[in-house]
Protein backbone atom coordinates (compact mmCIF):
# COMPACT_ATOMS: atom_id res chain seq x y z
CA UNK A 1 0.00 0.00 0.00
CA UNK A 2 1.33 3.70 -0.97
CA UNK A 3 1.79 5.94 1.95
CA UNK A 4 -0.81 8.43 2.68
CA UNK A 5 0.34 12.13 0.57
CA UNK A 6 -0.37 14.01 3.93
CA UNK A 7 2.18 12.05 5.97
CA UNK A 8 5.74 12.78 6.14
CA UNK A 9 8.96 11.58 7.70
CA UNK A 10 10.77 14.13 9.92
CA UNK A 11 13.50 14.56 7.15
CA UNK A 12 11.12 15.34 4.25
CA UNK A 13 11.68 19.21 4.04
CA UNK A 14 7.97 19.43 1.86
CA UNK A 15 5.20 17.34 2.00
CA UNK A 16 2.95 16.96 -0.89
CA UNK A 17 -0.67 17.09 -0.34
CA UNK A 18 -3.80 15.43 -1.53
CA UNK A 19 -4.42 18.63 -3.84
CA UNK A 20 -0.53 18.46 -5.53
CA UNK A 21 0.17 21.90 -3.21
CA UNK A 22 3.43 21.44 -1.58
CA UNK A 23 3.51 21.97 2.10
CA UNK A 24 5.98 22.44 4.91
CA UNK A 25 4.75 20.16 7.33
CA UNK A 26 1.77 17.43 7.10
CA UNK A 27 -1.63 18.87 8.04
CA UNK A 28 -3.78 16.82 10.78
CA UNK A 29 -7.36 17.62 10.25
CA UNK A 30 -9.17 18.30 13.78
CA UNK A 31 -11.77 20.32 15.29
CA UNK A 32 -10.82 22.78 18.45
CA UNK A 33 -12.85 25.59 19.57
CA UNK A 34 -10.09 29.15 19.49
CA UNK A 35 -9.85 32.57 19.07
CA UNK A 36 -7.83 35.00 17.45
CA UNK A 37 -7.22 38.40 18.99
CA UNK A 38 -6.14 41.98 17.31
CA UNK A 39 -7.72 45.01 18.02
CA UNK A 40 -10.94 42.56 18.94
CA UNK A 41 -11.23 38.79 19.84
CA UNK A 42 -13.41 36.64 18.19
CA UNK A 43 -14.12 32.89 18.42
CA UNK A 44 -12.38 30.34 15.45
CA UNK A 45 -12.63 26.61 14.59
CA UNK A 46 -9.69 25.20 13.76
CA UNK A 47 -9.97 22.95 11.30
CA UNK A 48 -6.53 21.58 10.57
CA UNK A 49 -3.19 22.04 12.12
CA UNK A 50 0.57 21.56 11.33
CA UNK A 51 3.74 22.36 12.86
CA UNK A 52 3.95 25.27 10.67
CA UNK A 53 0.06 26.65 11.06
CA UNK A 54 -3.20 26.21 10.69
CA UNK A 55 -6.46 26.55 8.98
CA UNK A 56 -9.13 28.46 11.03
CA UNK A 57 -13.07 28.77 10.27
CA UNK A 58 -13.79 32.77 11.31
CA UNK A 59 -16.89 34.74 11.31
CA UNK A 60 -14.74 37.45 10.11
CA UNK A 61 -12.81 37.97 6.97
CA UNK A 62 -9.30 38.32 7.73
CA UNK A 63 -6.84 40.85 6.08
CA UNK A 64 -3.83 38.64 4.60
CA UNK A 65 -0.72 39.77 6.36
CA UNK A 66 -2.49 40.47 9.89
CA UNK A 67 -0.45 39.38 12.46
CA UNK A 68 -2.34 38.02 15.01
CA UNK A 69 -2.56 35.94 18.34
CA UNK A 70 -4.14 32.37 18.29
CA UNK A 71 -5.26 30.85 21.62
CA UNK A 72 -6.69 27.15 21.66
CA UNK A 73 -6.46 24.48 24.00
CA UNK A 74 -4.81 21.42 23.06
CA UNK A 75 -6.01 18.46 25.10
CA UNK A 76 -5.77 20.26 28.49
CA UNK A 77 -2.79 22.43 27.95
CA UNK A 78 -3.53 26.34 26.44
CA UNK A 79 -1.47 26.82 23.38
CA UNK A 80 -0.81 30.18 22.41
CA UNK A 81 0.79 31.62 19.45
CA UNK A 82 1.84 34.70 17.08
CA UNK A 83 0.09 34.04 13.49
CA UNK A 84 0.40 35.78 10.38
CA UNK A 85 -2.41 35.59 7.83
CA UNK A 86 -1.41 33.80 4.44
CA UNK A 87 -4.80 33.96 2.66
CA UNK A 88 -8.47 34.45 3.80
CA UNK A 89 -11.37 33.52 1.79
CA UNK A 90 -15.41 32.96 1.97
CA UNK A 91 -16.23 29.42 3.37
CA UNK A 92 -18.28 28.07 0.21
CA UNK A 93 -19.07 25.28 2.80
CA UNK A 94 -21.04 27.15 5.21
CA UNK A 95 -24.63 26.47 5.67
CA UNK A 96 -27.25 29.42 4.92
CA UNK A 97 -29.10 29.54 8.17
CA UNK A 98 -25.43 29.87 10.21
CA UNK A 99 -24.67 33.16 8.22
CA UNK A 100 -21.25 34.15 6.49
CA UNK A 101 -17.90 32.08 7.57
CA UNK A 102 -14.49 32.60 6.34
CA UNK A 103 -11.92 30.23 5.61
CA UNK A 104 -8.11 31.78 6.48
CA UNK A 105 -4.79 30.08 6.49
CA UNK A 106 -2.60 30.86 9.06
CA UNK A 107 0.93 30.63 9.72
CA UNK A 108 2.72 30.44 13.04
CA UNK A 109 5.20 33.36 13.62
CA UNK A 110 8.51 32.56 15.91
CA UNK A 111 7.02 30.01 17.96
CA UNK A 112 8.10 29.46 21.21
CA UNK A 113 10.42 26.22 21.74
CA UNK A 114 8.03 25.31 24.52
CA UNK A 115 4.86 25.65 22.28
CA UNK A 116 6.31 24.34 19.47
CA UNK A 117 6.89 21.08 21.94
CA UNK A 118 3.23 21.36 22.90
CA UNK A 119 1.97 21.07 19.39
CA UNK A 120 4.41 18.56 18.03
CA UNK A 121 3.82 16.29 21.25
CA UNK A 122 -0.30 16.41 20.43
CA UNK A 123 0.29 16.27 16.43
CA UNK A 124 2.74 13.22 17.11
CA UNK A 125 -0.11 11.85 19.81
CA UNK A 126 -3.25 12.41 17.91
CA UNK A 127 -1.92 10.62 14.87
CA UNK A 128 -1.11 7.30 16.69
CA UNK A 129 -4.42 7.45 18.48
CA UNK A 130 -5.81 7.76 14.70
CA UNK A 131 -3.88 5.09 13.23
CA UNK A 132 -4.48 2.57 16.53
CA UNK A 133 -8.24 3.63 15.62
CA UNK A 134 -7.89 2.91 11.76
CA UNK A 135 -5.26 0.55 11.31
CA UNK A 136 -4.17 0.33 7.07
CA UNK A 137 -5.14 -2.37 5.75
CA UNK A 138 -2.69 -4.97 4.92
Amino acid sequence: MAPSPHLATRNTQMVKAGDGVRRRAPRLPVHIVGSLAGRAAYPVDVVDLSLTGCLVRSPNALDTGAILDLALTLRADPFRAKVRVVESSLDGAGAPQSGTRYLAGLEFVALPAREELRLRRFLDDERRQRLRAHPAPE
